[in-house]
């Protein structure tokens, strides 16, 4: 407005060059997007603060559309992936009014639109974009896509991240650090604490000092049920392994081609970077019972190295009790007893971390509960096995369903019962800050803005993510059924079917009545001119031409009269009598 620009071209072009060639040289191979972004962020920025031409906007509207693209490379989660959605539509709206407004710009760049007429350039300008969503909502049920979102092709690299590990190794590290990246969505009643334990692997032998998954013996396992049965349908992030995470125990299982183990670990058939969802029905608080004849001795097995102390401390708990029950007894008691505490960093390590951690440093976190109750478990002759998975979640009531985080991966055990029943225990309640520990993991809910964001992002998942070509059969296959089962109505629908009708017809009676009509002066002269255009052409009338002008260049006499009367009266502000307009309609008949 002021035509005061900061830069002149010479120094704005050295600047560019000097930024580009500076961010360039930041690219590496695990950061590409922010060096570029930085650039365009200059270019724009250079733009904006020197002289433009044409060209120039052009430029910019360009600039802008990368710049907004680029942003998600950097980040798109589920706080940005809404506000991102916003700005595409608000962007694309305001480049199809610059782009109009640009060539009323290169014509005259002094030219001033009122308000009556910007008003309707804006109008117009909004037809393009409302156009182009419905044919997007069209396309959307009819063309099918792929199964990934779009940030998925142009960021791979960080979507295949979980918290659940494939082996256990207690003292590997000195401290862990919480990551709160999503893993899962459930979508499910709200249940009890004790009841969100979700199933992914089981870990079944030991490799020096750590636990690691084998094909596991033929069991032949069945479903005890629990105290009730939950439908569940959960919708997990792309990761890097093939385990599918169930609701313990797991009754039926859908959604993905799999393979399930007489451990009940199921395994998709294909990778899992890409967008799915599971739908299954789940028995709270069930055991898993044997069939037949178990390889016990496999889960007897023991690690190489055994301190002595556990060592003794599983030979008292043996001697002392004769059954299985009271030796899993005497264990918990042992557990409850050592003053345990759950921990997450300042961790024991050394040579026999399992020792360090019952009987000198007492703090581990579940890896270490887990481990030190399957050993001494196997020590006191119970089978026992580990389970990986997660345990919790944050319930968002808005969309009920469960967010479940990596910092939420849990290892808990299963021992074999006297009758041959896999029973869940886990030893990490056991430790003395168990309910305040896992009580402030509940605490941390999403506060009422990240419910309502999240909200959007989880039903994004499900309306778009998610319908892929087999949702649009499924879709077309439940309308061609429901239009077979419609039912000729009785009398009494009929009766409001009338009604109905005759209601549309006076509101379209109503509208059609309210539209402006045409005055006598200019229906007559609206019919004045077809008659010309029909016996002389559509050239020999134009819009352009006044009546006199147009009688003398046809040279036709009625023509001449027709304008002297229609100009005496008009010209004169006022209205046809009767007499003139019968005299005009008789020259209209000769015309």
């Amino acid at each position: 407005r002021r035509e005061r620009y900061p830069l002149n071209p010479t120094v704005a072009t050295l600047i560019a060059l000097a930024g580009i060639l500076f961010n360039a040289a930041q690219i590496t191979r695990a950061d590409m997007a922010t060096p570029v972004a930085h650039a365009l962020i200059l270019l724009l920025v250079i733009r904006l603060l020197t002289p433009k031409e044409p060209r120039d906007y052009l430029q910019i509207f360009v600039l802008a559309l990368f710049l907004l693209a680029g942003s998600s490379l950097i980040s798109l989660d589920m706080g940005l992936g809404f506000s991102f959605l916003v700005y595409l539509v608000l962007m694309i709206f305001s480049v199809i009014l610059g782009l109009v407004l640009l060539t009323v710009f290169v014509t005259d760049k002094r030219l001033a639109l009122p308000r009556a007429d910007l008003y309707k350039l804006i109008k117009v300008s909004l037809i393009m974009p409302v156009v182009s969503l419905l044919l997007m909502v069209v396309f959307f049920f009819v063309m099918p896509r792929t199964r990934h979102p779009l940030w998925n092709f142009l960021n791979p690299g960080g979507t295949a991240k979980t918290g659940l590990a494939e082996s256990v190794q207690p003292g590997a590290y000195a401290g862990i650090a919480a990551v709160k990246n999503l893993v899962f969505r459930a979508d499910v009643e709200e249940l009890a604490p004790e009841d969100l334990y979700w199933r992914a692997l089981v870990l079944n032998q030991p490799d020096d000092k750590r636990w690691v998954r084998t094909d596991p013996p033929r069991e032949k396992p069945r479903v005890v049920q629990g105290r009730r049965t939950v439908e569940v349908t959960i919708y997990p992030e792309a990761r890097s392994d093939r385990y599918l995470v169930t609701l313990d125990k797991p009754l039926t299982l859908s959604g993905i081609r799999h393979e399930r183990s007489d451990d009940y670990v199921f395994v998709a058939r294909a990778s899992l970077n890409h967008p799915y969802s599971l739908k299954q029905m789940s028995s709270l608080d069930a055991n898993l019972e044997v069939d037949g004849a178990l390889d016990r001795a496999f889960y007897l097995t023991l690690p190489a190295a055994l301190s002595v102390r556990m060592q003794a401390l599983a030979e008292g708990i043996v001697s002392r009790a004769s059954t299985g029950p009271e030796r899993v007894t005497a264990l918990a008691d042992f557990f409850r007893n050592q003053q345990l505490t759950y921990a997450q960093d300042d961790l024991p390590g050394g040579d026999d971390p399992l020792d360090a951690f019952l009987f000198d440093a007492k703090r581990g976190y579940c890896e270490f509960f887990a481990s030190a109750y399957v050993t001494l478990a196997r020590l006191s002759g119970i089978p026992a096995r580990l389970v990986g998975g997660y345990y919790g979640g944050t319930y968002n009531p808005l969309g009920g369903y469960y967010l479940v985080t990596e910092d939420t991966a849990h290892v808990w055990v299963e021992i074999l019962s006297d009758d041959n029943r896999w029973v869940r225990i886990d030893p990490s309640q056991w430790a003395i800050n168990a309910g305040a520990t896992f009580a402030q993991r509940r605490a941390e809910a999403l506060g009422p803005l990240q419910r309502v964001v999240d909200s959007l992002n989880y039903r994004w998942v499900q309306a778009v993510l998610l319908f892929d070509f087999n949702r649009q059969l499924q879709v077309f296959r439940e309308t061609r059924m429901q239009l077979r089962e419609l039912e000729i109505p009785d009398g009494s629908a009929w009766h409001g079917l009338w009604l109905g009708g005759v209601l549309v017809v006076l509101l379209v009676g109503w509208q059609v009545w309210k539209r402006p009509r045409l005055s006598v002066e200019a229906r007559i002269l609206g019919e004045f001119r077809a008659r010309v255009r029909k016996r002389y052409g559509e050239r020999a009338a134009p819009l352009s031409a006044g009546l006199s002008e147009l009688a003398e260049q046809l040279d036709n006499a009625p023509c001449r009269e027709f304008a002297a009367i229609y100009q005496g009266a008009v010209f004169r502000d006022r209205a046809l009598s009767a007499s003139e307009q019968a005299r005009l309609k008789e020259l209209l008949r000769e015309i």
